[in-house]
């Protein structure tokens, strides 16, 4: 029988994460075992893999190894020490490596390996200035990229034959389409409560449309705003393994980002997002009402497969809401073309380009 052909992931993650970071690199590591290769995911640290796999809805498994023997929050220092660590271990260097580190990608490089390194944001910090002296010395000149965005490139200016762009994905599997809509005339938020996701705007809305309901799911201890009005309410954070059956019993999705977007850290992302929770939104069939924003309009394309609102046009996002409820022919062409749309941003094909590509 002929032997597996390896991928090495390298991710900074304590599993399980709530992290969008962490379902990212869990269903592209699930996608490249049904590629049938022989997948080692490794990690800061991560207990209980059983759980691990239930969380993020893993069905075909593949290796995860822990790096540190206990969760730890890496600073530039550790992250070092982290690289270090897995490139003192023997590995299988003719193996295909993507990494999410930044410092791992830079180190593996300067021993000659050939790394591809996955960005959906600008470099910061001192890895900024680590990979731009490294670059103008002509250290990193086997470095390859997988970018998230256009946008990206335009910083970095690598060559063609150099690298990716890719968007996001879903697993299409997650979803059964069986509507359970249990909520009447509801809206449904999913995602981070991060600066810029446009929870502020939710509850404006909530104000003007008081006969539709608004259920928005997040980290509470991340929320910021206060709410007193009845026809809001809060969901603490759910495991992505149950974003599909709760998505089934709505079918108006809110995505109200705003002009800056915050991630975790220091980071803003709306030059270069790839919602996770829009793809969601598409495989679950919903009508989606997003912010009229360049970054994702490759995807989301006006009254085709969602509607597009200027952000914070609170008359223009109240109009958009009361007639997704209307049982109309527009309203179901949405939902058809979201999911035929969806349809060609899949794990799967995301790795089988990787893969053919590189």
């Amino acid at each position: 029988m002929q032997e597996k052909k390896k991928i090495y992931y390298v991710a900074e993650l304590n599993l399980p994460s709530k992290s969008a970071y962490s379902i990212h690199v869990m269903k592209m590591c699930e996608a490249f075992s049904k590629l049938r290769y022989d997948v080692n995911l490794l990690v800061i640290n991560s207990k209980n893999i059983k759980k691990i796999n239930k969380i993020y809805n893993i069905k075909n498994r593949f290796n995860i190894f822990s790096i540190f023997s206990n969760t730890i929050i890496l600073n530039f220092i550790l992250r070092v020490i982290f690289s270090i660590k897995i490139l003192i271990k023997k590995l299988d260097y003719d193996a295909l490596f993507i990494s999410r580190s930044i410092i791992f990608s830079l180190l593996a490089c300067l021993f000659k390996k050939k790394i591809i390194l996955e960005l959906h944001h600008e470099i910061t910090g001192f890895s900024k200035m680590i990979y731009w002296l490294l670059r103008s010395l002509n250290l990193i000149d086997n470095l390859r990229f997988i970018f998230l965005n256009k946008n990206l490139n335009r910083i970095y200016k690598i060559s063609k034959k150099k690298y990716l762009i890719l968007d996001d994905a879903v697993n299409l599997r997650d979803f059964n389409h069986k509507k359970k809509q249990k909520f009447k005339k509801t809206c449904i938020y999913i995602g981070s409560f991060f600066e810029g996701k446009g929870i502020e705007q939710i509850l404006r809305l909530a104000k003007k449309n008081k006969k539709i309901f608004f259920h928005l799911y997040g980290e509470i201890k991340y929320l910021n705003v206060l709410n007193k009005d009845e026809n809001v309410k809060f969901f603490n954070y759910v495991n992505y393994s149950k974003i599909p059956k709760i998505l089934s019993k709505y079918d108006v999705a809110l995505m109200p980002y705003q002009n800056k977007v915050k991630g975790r850290g220091s980071i803003y992302l709306q030059k270069y997002m790839s919602p996770l929770k829009m793809f969601d939104y598409m495989a679950a069939k919903m009508v989606i009402i997003a912010s009229n924003l360049r970054v994702y309009k490759h995807i989301l394309k006006n009254n085709f497969n969602c509607k597009l609102v200027k952000v914070n046009k609170d008359d223009e996002w109240s109009n958009a809401i009361q007639s997704s409820f209307e049982n109309t022919t527009k309203n179901k062409y949405l939902k058809k073309n979201a999911y035929k749309t969806v349809q060609e941003y899949t794990w799967d094909k995301r790795c089988k380009s990787i893969v053919n590509f590189f």
